[in-house]
């Protein structure tokens, strides 16, 4: 069985690497939050069997550099962007030709990447220093840094664009803060101090609020006040890694690691409306929303001896309605909207597998 930590090192992660870049300072404020616990258990729960469909399947495989990554899509150019291991430079890949066409600068570290179309920049976090890149998407060269004040332990452990404010937010799990970068400065302008270390966020459009994995539980911050609304409790013994906006039906995908299942959780009622169970040892850590299908895209990394799944949920019905093989160690998703397709970072056997979803 992989471990958390091996799959964290795996995808960044990001994987998505780049010029190392010493951190500069900035001022951060610490806001004070007020939790509304909304403990819940789920409304239903759902297990079904997977099974192949001839309609959802992969289209292409691209190899790219060592150990695969955090990904990223950028709709201006219609490319993909791929953090590789080993501080190899980021891949590149356009989703016309499905090769890839250059690679970007190489640094240390480089973990967790986001699109931000504001900018029309990539923001990458580093995981050896208080510091991350940005990244212009028209040359995919450094035109900027993400600075990090000195203090305290950091470990970035995601990353999300805010499109409401412009504003990024990361997830700080070794000073359990989530810090607020400045898209056009690349400082971070405050933190919200976090009850556990931070792991997986998804900005959710529809609420203008942030979904922020916090230990068992998913906390709901405010993005006009940078405040804790609601925290909601998963089913015990979850440990949720990874987060999906499904703007369809105004919910949450939450990927819990250990219990192999998928958490579903309203933004209206901030309670779990649904758990849909995956094959055993399934260790899900990563997941999408496809808008063109409604579909939620969930990694299922496999074992040694046989290659990774991704399940695919229908958010009509909450229920698995295809299983796609791809590559070994699958970690990281993100979906194409131009292509309506899914690539899928293979951090074992350093591929990227394209699926269509056939709609």
């Amino acid at each position: 069985m992989k471990s958390k930590s091996y799959i964290a090192i795996v995808c960044l992660i990001l994987a998505s690497t780049l010029t190392l870049v010493s951190c500069g300072k900035s001022s951060a404020t610490s806001t004070t939050s007020t939790n509304v616990i909304q403990t819940s258990q789920p409304s239903s729960s759902t297990t079904t069997s997977l099974s192949n469909t001839g309609n959802i399947k992969v289209t292409a495989t691209i190899a790219v550099s060592n150990g695969a990554g955090a990904l990223a899509y950028d709709p201006s150019q219609n490319d993909v962007f791929v953090i590789n291991g080993g501080n190899l430079p980021v891949s590149v890949i356009s989703d016309a030709t499905n090769v890839i066409t250059q690679g970007a600068f190489g640094g240390t570290g480089a973990n967790y990447v986001v699109y931000d179309s504001g900018e029309n920049e990539f923001f990458v976090t580093s995981n050896e220093y208080y510091t991350g890149w940005i990244v212009s998407d028209s040359n995919n060269t450094q035109v900027g840094t993400i600075n990090v004040p000195q203090q305290g332990i950091y470990v970035p452990s995601g990353i999300v664009y805010d499109s409401n404010k412009n504003e990024i937010f990361v997830a700080d799990g070794g000073g359990k803060t989530l810090l607020v970068v400045d898209d056009s400065t690349g400082n971070v302008i405050t933190s919200i101090p976090m009850t556990s270390g931070p792991g997986g966020l998804a900005y959710d459009s529809g609420k203008n609020e942030i979904f922020a994995v916090s230990g068992n539980n998913v906390s709901i911050i405010s993005d006009s006040t940078n405040s804790i609304l609601a925290t909601v409790t998963l089913p015990t013994q979850s440990d949720p890694y990874a987060l999906a906006y499904d703007s369809n039906k105004g919910e949450v995908f939450a990927a819990d690691y250990y219990s192999g299942a998928v958490s579903i959780i309203s933004d209206s009622t901030n309670q779990v409306v649904a758990t849909v169970t995956l094959p055993k040892l399934s260790e899900p850590s990563a997941v999408a929303y496809d808008s063109g299908t409604g579909y939620i895209f969930v990694t299922c990394p496999g074992t040694s001896s046989a290659p990774g799944t991704v399940a695919v949920i229908s958010d009509k019905t909450n229920t698995i309605v295809a299983t796609v093989p791809v590559g070994t160690g699958p970690n990281a998703l993100v979906y194409d909207s131009a292509k309506d397709e899914i690539f899928v970072s293979n951090g074992v056997d350093n591929t990227v597998s394209v699926i269509s979803d056939s709609h």
